[in-house]
């Protein structure tokens, strides 16, 4: 006769067999989150491979840890949503749920981020650049205002774009007298370091460069390294006179602030703690692009670096107009801490014992 099992221990079994089935089924379903990440530029562009290769990784392990959340990250780089210096509009209008921002092409916009172009010959150190401008942006609250307030943005980090600008030529150029009536290229926030030293300055961008070189539109341009090696400009320039202009910031990662917003917690601070990730492999792509840059001139086009004199830099520098006072008193007048701001960069330079052949705080 089979034995008989007690109501007692039926309710015991089923008790643990509920446990076990609850100790093993995950406690709610892990969401998956969809963002679209923009930029007109594609990943050889260093602070795009950074976002790709470095940030977007950053963030999926954060939140690996929990489990809880998931990105389906739809990357939107590359032309293909927006074009070279659309990124701006396009994470403000929400075609693209964040972004990285070439501050350097809006200046008029986000006056505050352009004052590395406004304190040239002070720095070759593009990882200072970069943590001193997050700490201006810790400082000084109108930085994130502006984003905020002006453009529905969220700005989580930012970061350097070049190591050092030179000026390259078809011609040996050993210095800055043989510059007077030269036409050279550069990029708006450049033309004034060359108009200073009797320049025909001419507004241009990497992608004319190689053209313009090659036809004598000008005849010598203000770019960095990897640009040169990248674009192939010293093939019609192949020589580069190096006067240490310097380093200088450009680039904001940014959400949309109405996506950001609806973004849980957990999920916003691990897009936060990842923007390090962004910023640190960018600069070090920045670095070794320099040299990659540098040395595919020399092999493949036989380039050659004359670097400037002390007297020379120095003569450079003092031929420039106040740019540092100019640029902090337009901030001034527009209600921003110009003054402040610029002071703060140039104490951090000095204490940081950079090459300064300018205090451009003490004009």
């Amino acid at each position: 006769m089979p034995n008989k099992v007690s109501k007692t221990t039926m309710l015991a079994i089923a008790a643990a067999a509920t446990a076990t089935v609850a100790a093993t089924a995950p406690a709610s379903a892990q969401e998956t989150i969809n963002l679209t990440a923009i930029s007109g530029y594609p990943p050889p562009a260093t602070w795009v491979g950074s976002l790709v290769d470095a940030y977007m990784p950053a963030v999926d392990a954060i939140l690996a840890k929990n489990g809880n959340y998931k990105i389906n990250w739809n990357k939107g780089i590359s032309g293909q949503i927006v074009k070279p210096r659309g990124e701006l509009e396009g994470v403000e209008t929400g075609i693209g749920d964040l972004g990285v921002i070439v501050t350097a092409f809006h200046a008029d916009k986000v006056p505050l981020y352009d004052v590395s172009f406004k304190t040239p010959f002070s720095t070759l150190d593009v990882g200072l650049v970069s943590a001193v401008t997050q700490k201006m942006i810790a400082t000084f609250p109108q930085y994130n205002e502006t984003w905020l307030k002006e453009f529905n943005q969220v700005p989580l980090e930012s970061t350097g774009a070049v190591d050092n600008y030179m000026l390259w030529s078809a011609k040996p150029i050993s210095s800055i007298n043989q510059v007077k009536g030269l036409k050279v290229g550069a990029a708006g926030p450049n033309l004034p370091w060359v108009l200073a030293i009797g320049a025909a300055g001419v507004q241009t961008n990497l992608a004319d460069a190689y053209n313009s070189l090659s036809t004598g539109i000008y005849e010598a341009m203000i770019v960095w390294r990897q640009g040169a090696g990248a674009f192939k400009l010293c093939e019609p320039a192949p020589f580069a006179f190096d006067a240490s202009l310097g380093a200088v910031n450009g680039f904001s990662l940014n959400f949309n602030r109405d996506v950001w917003e609806s973004l849980p917690e957990e999920v916003q601070s691990a897009m936060s703690a990842a923007s390090p990730a962004w910023t640190k492999e960018n600069v070090k792509r920045v670095n070794d692009g320099a040299k990659w840059g540098l040395n595919r001139c020399e092999t493949e086009f036989g380039t050659k670096v004359t670097k400037a004199s002390n007297e020379e830099r120095l003569a450079w520098a003092q031929a420039l107009p106040p740019l540092g006072k100019e640029w902090a008193e337009a901030r001034n007048k527009a209600g921003q801490p110009g003054t402040e701001i610029l002071s703060a960069w140039m104490n951090e330079m000095r204490a940081a014992n950079q090459p300064i052949a300018r205090h451009w705080d003490r004009d």
